[in-house]
């Protein structure tokens, strides 16, 4: 969590962290002004694919972009996050570019640095 806050955040973007996906569904209900949620697949309380599921049951969650990171390189986990309402998916170990390209593909613009 921490590379990639700190790549976020030199792409211009303020963050929030959640310890779980419990905590970041109360997180993202109390703030309106979320650009984007980056998940792993892998954390407590839930799987990212259950808290992808329940964002989108959410309408006003339903329209941010989901980037789900992993270390579970197979077609079937990447198949299970879209299906699920990801909009993008990442394997670990990452680089920024491809945090920076993948963000770019969802819309999302990154101040240069």
């Amino acid at each position: 969590r921490m590379v990639l806050q700190k790549h976020m955040r030199e792409f211009g973007f303020e963050t929030v962290e959640a310890e779980s996906g419990l905590d970041a569904i109360w997180t993202l209900k109390q703030k309106s002004d979320i650009n984007v949620i980056t998940v792993d697949y892998n954390m407590p309380k839930m799987t990212g694919i259950q808290f992808v599921r329940l964002v989108r049951e959410k309408p006003e969650l339903s329209a941010i972009p989901i980037l789900m990171i992993t270390s579970e390189n197979s077609q079937e986990r990447q198949d299970e996050a879209f299906e699920a309402g990801a909009n993008a998916f990442i394997v670990k170990p990452f680089t920024r570019e491809m945090i920076a390209e993948t963000l770019t593909s969802l819309g999302i613009e990154t101040k240069k640095s």
